[in-house]
Parts: structure tokens; C-alpha cells; sequence
């Protein structure tokens, strides 16, 4: 391949390949501007001639459950279909960005006469009882009990109508938390829009007991939010992934622990979901102390480069190219657009054509339906600057905190006067569970396990890819059986009081923490932040 003189990382060829992806997003910005244009009533008439001439693309037909979830337009509609307590809670960041967080509280209830009862789905229950993991609605002492004689299936029997002793208020029992957290370009939606309630991890945890949060990045639906600043101001997008370690992890968790009263939780992330937990607890040590285990399901630190040259081409390129194709905002904003504009059946078919040109996958382990309904949810809102962050770790392997130096050559990258710091994942000290694909082209076993610590477990799901690991058929089988004994081994066990929760931060030295994040959660609840912030404006 001919090399350009001076520019000697980029070769005549990858220079044909920028500009055809500036020729391939012009093409498409003509054709948005073209479909703009075309009246509602034609796009109605398109839609139902497609489903009269192809009958077997209508969702209802093969799932009844499929056309409510996929024409869910946020958190709230899908967990009113499901029939789950759900709440959103604020966390304002140290850097004044909003996060809309959410919480299952408890599991499934249904009113009767006596008021509300647990109503777990039966699949659920069954799935439950199989792998030997008590149901929410048993007590404490049913638990203890449990622990004790862990192979007696007679004791996993539910009481679906307990009478728990009431406790003193500065006694409330505390269930142990779980926090879940989304990966790139997505938000807490992609947790709950499997067609079977087994196949929910928020729902399968919420019945075992665990009080479930779902987390939400910066800039995503749920969190498009700033004290001070707009999004439709570039500043309000300068961010990547080191403030998702810096800020929005810790201050989530710090606000949940304070709501909750817990003395950890439990952090379960999907793909980027753990990259920001990786850095994030690399770099906060303090934070390794409130949280209790770490699983991370299809990992990703150091992707290895695409097979893909017109891809590979861009990911090679400096910062100031992919600014130019991107923009400084946020990216494939027109996902959004082709969503709505498209039949669902024909926008799965095209994300099925895209993922298999970037990375390979060909997403058999997932049903045709399910991809329908889960690809609804699929994009949501982030910044350019974090997909250049891992643009830059594809190109260094080299799990670090973004790049700011500008080249000295134009469109050429160089680290050779500086060296951009390296998150600190071997200083980890938080147990970590891994689970990865075996046709996943996004990890790297061998170099993920050189930068940790030593695993507290490490499975590999043979046939799974990427997004397997959130609506792939044998989850319940392949996944979530090892899940629950992690939880039930490095989560506090069972239900413990206010003082008791106390009780274990003393015990770990950790007093100050739990006063800090008791003073969080009372600085949140009383808005005296949010006032502060509206007499500074």
C-alpha cells in the first residue's frame, strides 16, 4: 500500500475510506431531508401495505406481549405492562449533571381484600426454586433457616402472604441493593424488554428479594439534564468516559446507598456499563468499599480493531476527523429518526445488516421477535467524545483515560511527547465476576484477565455474541443461575436493620462513609443543592 510522506500512519487507502464515510453520511443526510418531507398519511399507508402483503412481520402474530413493550416510549409504560412498582429518583452529579435513575422496589403485588400480596410471575418463581433461591416474600428467619439447611426444597416454599414483625422506625429492615447499569448508546430500557419475564434480570432479582436500581449515563433519555447548561450547547457534551468514572458512578451509588440505608451494593454492568466501572473503581478506592461484588457481563476494556477497513480506517484517524464526520454533540442522531420513520420489522433487519458489518455478529441466539421489540430500545443519546475515547483505546490497547493533547500533525495521532494515563485496574479490590460470549468479537479474554485482579469467577457462554447477554434466548440456563450464587455470596445475606447496616461499616472501618452518605441522601432529599444552584443562576 502507497503511504502519504509525513502522515505515515494513514495510507492512501484510508484516506479512500474517510472520505467515503463523509460520502456515506452526506448520502444519507439527503435522504433524511427527503423523507421529511413526505406526508403522515403516505407513511401510514406504507406501514399497513406492508403488513397486509407480509402478514408474518406484525409482531402481534407471533408474540402477544411484543407490540406494548415495542411501542413503549419510556421506563414507566414498560413497567406498567409488566405490572412492577417503579420509581425515578434524580442524582445531581459533583459536576451539576441530572441522572434519572430508576428503582424496583419490590417485586410483582396484586390487591386483595387483605391489601397488597406478592404475585410473582410463575416462570419466575419456577426458575427461582429450580437453582434453590428463597422468594422476596420470605422472612428474614425463613432465610436464616435457608442458609443453614441450603438442600431441603421443602424450605424455598413461599409464603406469598407473610405477617413480618414491625420493627421500631430507626429499624426497618434494609434488603440488599443491586445496581444495573446499560451499556454504549443505551439507557435502563434494555433491562426490561425481554418478551419473558424470566429473562428480565431486574425481575428475577426484584422476586429474590434484592432492591433493584437501574442506572442511567449522562446525556442518555433519562439523563439529558444540566444545572447550568443546554444540550444543545457543545459544552454540554464535553464529556467521556472518564467523567462516567470520575462522577456519575460514584455519586449513583453514593445517592443510592444513602436512600436505601445499605452498607454496599452490588454492581452488575453490560459492556460499557463495566468499562465505567472498571475505571471507576481503578480510580476511586474508596469506592471499592461500597461496592460488594462486581459482574460484568460481556466486558469491555480493550476491544480488539475490526475486521472492517472502512471502520478500522476511522478508528485510526485523530480525534479531529471523526469531530469532523460526527460532529461535537452527540452521534447517529438519526437513528432516532430512521426508527420512527421505518416499520419495526424492516429497522431490526437493517441494526441486524449494521452490527454484522462492524463486528461480525449475526444475532441467531436471539428470536426475530424479540429483536423487534428490543432494537425499539436499543439507541439512546451520548456523547461524540466517548466514542472517540474508545476509538482511542482500540487503536493503544490500551485501557486509558481519554486523550486530551492535540496532534502536532494534523490527522495524525501521537502519544510520543506525553503518555495519556492508563486506568489502574490491577489496584481493584472489589470481588469481580466476569461472563463473556465465546463468539463475542468485542472481548478479549486473555488481555482482560492480565489487567485485573485475581476473579472471584469466569464464565464463557460458548455460542453467545455482544447483546446476547441482555435478550438472548438461555439466559435463565446459561447466565442467571450464576449470577444468584454470586449475589447470595457476596451480598450482605438476607435483611438487615438500620443498626445493623451500621454495624458492618464500623465493622469495616468505613464509619465516615456511611455518615456521608446518609448527609447525601438527606442534602437530596431536602433540594438543598437544586436551591442553591437556582440563586447562583
Amino acid at each position: 500500500m502507497i503511504h502519504i510522506p509525513i502522515v505515515s500512519r494513514l495510507s492512501l487507502g484510508d484516506y479512500l475510506s474517510i472520505v467515503t464515510t463523509f460520502v456515506i453520511l452526506g448520502f444519507e443526510t439527503c435522504c433524511r431531508s427527503i423523507a421529511y418531507l413526505i406526508p403522515d398519511f403516505i407513511l401510514d399507508a406504507q406501514r399497513a401495505l406492508i403488513e397486509k402483503l407480509f402478514p408474518w412481520v406484525v409482531t402481534n402474530h407471533l408474540s402477544v406481549k411484543a407490540p406494548p413493550l415495542e411501542r413503549a416510549a419510556n421506563v414507566q409504560e414498560m413497567m406498567r405492562f409488566w405490572k412492577y412498582p417503579i420509581q425515578e429518583h434524580l442524582v445531581r452529579t459533583k459536576d451539576n449533571y441530572l441522572l434519572g435513575i430508576h428503582r424496583i422496589p419490590h417485586g410483582r403485588e396484586r390487591m386483595t381484600s387483605d391489601g397488597a400480596t406478592p404475585n410473582p410471575p410463575q416462570s419466575i418463581v419456577n426458575l427461582l426454586r429450580e437453582h434453590g433461591v428463597p422468594l422476596a416474600a420470605e422472612t428474614k428467619e425463613a432465610y436464616s433457616n435457608r442458609s443453614r439447611s441450603p438442600h431441603h426444597q421443602e424450605e424455598f416454599e413461599a409464603n406469598l402472604e407473610p405477617a413480618p414483625q414491625k420493627l421500631p422506625k430507626e429499624e426497618k429492615h434494609i434488603k440488599p441493593v443491586v445496581l444495573l447499569y446499560h451499556g454504549f448508546m443505551m439507557c435502563s430500557e434494555v433491562w426490561l424488554c425481554n418478551l419473558d419475564e424470566e429473562r428480565n434480570l431486574a425481575f428475577v432479582l426484584a422476586e429474590a428479594g434484592y432492591d433493584v436500581w437501574l442506572g442511567n449515563a449522562r446525556g442518555n433519555k433519562y439523563s439529558l439534564k444540566h444545572m447550568f447548561l443546554k444540550p444543545h450547547e457543545n459544552k454540554f457534551w464535553e464529556f467521556g468516559m472518564d467523567e462516567l468514572a470520575l462522577f456519575d458512578m460514584p455519586d449513583t451509588i453514593d445517592y443510592i446507598l444513602g436512600e436505601t440505608g445499605a452498607p454496599s451494593l452490588v454492581y452488575i454492568g453490560f459492556s460499557q456499563g463495566t468499562a465505567q466501572a472498571f475505571a471507576s473503581l481503578s480510580i476511586n478506592p474508596s469506592l471499592n468499599k461500597k461496592v460488594s461484588l462486581f459482574i460484568a457481563l460481556a466486558p469491555a476494556t480493550t476491544p480488539p480493531g475490526l475486521d472492517n477497513g472502512l471502520v478500522n480506517s476511522v478508528i485510526k484517524a485523530a480525534p479531529n476527523v471523526i469531530y469532523l464526520l460526527l460532529g461535537r454533540k452527540t452521534p447517529l442522531a438519526a437513528a432516532l429518526f430512521w426508527q420512527d420513520l421505518l416499520h419495526p420489522t424492516t429497522y431490526a433487519t437493517l441494526i441486524d445488516m449494521a452490527v454484522n458489518f462492524l463486528f461480525g455478529w449475526d444475532c441467531q441466539s436471539m428470536s426475530r421477535v424479540q429483536k423487534v421489540v428490543s432494537y425499539q430500545h436499543l439507541y439512546s443519546f451520548t456523547s461524540v467524545r466517548i466514542l472517540v475515547h474508545w476509538f482511542q483505546i482500540i487503536r493503544t490497547q490500551v485501557f486509558q483515560m481519554y486523550d486530551d493533547v492535540r496532534p502536532r500533525v494534523p490527522y495524525l495521532s501521537s502519544t510520543r511527547g506525553h503518555c495519556p494515563h492508563p486506568f489502574p485496574t490491577e489496584q481493584i479490590t472489589t470481588p469481580i465476576a466476569v461472563f463473556y460470549g465465546g463468539n463475542d468479537t468485542l472481548v478479549n479474554p486473555k488481555s482482560l484477565v492480565e489487567d485485573l485482579p485475581e476473579l472471584v469467577g469466569m464464565w464463557e457462554v460458548p455460542n453467545y455474541e455482544h447483546l446476547d447477554f441482555l435478550w438472548a434466548q438461555g439466559l435463565d440456563e446459561h447466565v442467571y443461575p450464576h449470577v444468584m450464587q454470586l449475589l447470595e455470596k457476596y451480598s450482605f445475606n438476607g435483611h438487615v436493620t438500620t443498626s445493623e447496616a451500621k454495624k458492618q461499616y464500623v465493622q469495616n472501618g468505613n464509619t465516615k462513609l456511611y455518615e456521608s452518605a446518609q448527609q447525601i441522601h438527606r442534602r437530596h432529599k431536602s433540594g438543598q443543592e437544586l436551591q442553591l444552584a437556582e440563586r447562583e443562576q
